[in-house]
């Protein structure tokens, strides 16, 4: 493998995957387009939980980004799967909603994220969770 094989190799590595579960289809491309506009950051959206979870036969994301509100299960639902999924190999999820449920101790272990938000707070918060 040459240099610049090596490097070309090097950058597929330095890439993190990160799953967006969005039903609203304008909101999940803008969050969309503003990961790809980052260089580390691969973004793979889904429209519903059990979407995301066939999506997760083919992608290992480094992050999950869920909506709150889905088609079929909430949010809350997929992270609960996911949690049990990873087995000890726990990836950051954070969820956003305009309205979360309050007094509910699932969000205990959740990083939440209130709509509307700040996309560039946001970019941040994902740098922040996936230097961690």
């Amino acid at each position: 493998m040459d240099m610049f094989q090596q490097q070309a190799w090097n950058d597929v590595l330095a890439v993190k995957r990160i799953l967006i579960v969005e039903d609203d289809p304008i909101l999940g491309n803008l969050l969309l387009e503003a990961l790809q506009e980052e260089t580390t950051y691969q973004g793979h959206l889904a429209p519903s939980g059990e979407m995301a979870l066939k999506m997760l036969l083919t992608i290992t994301p480094e992050l999950f980004l869920l909506d709150y509100h889905l088609p079929g299960m909430n949010g809350l639902e997929l992270a609960d799967q996911l949690q049990r999924r990873e087995e000890g190999d726990q990836r950051p999820i954070l969820l956003m909603s305009a309205d979360l449920p309050q007094e509910n101790d699932a969000l205990d272990h959740l990083i939440t994220l209130q709509k509307p938000f700040d996309l560039e707070m946001l970019l941040q918060l994902i740098a922040e969770l996936l230097a961690s």
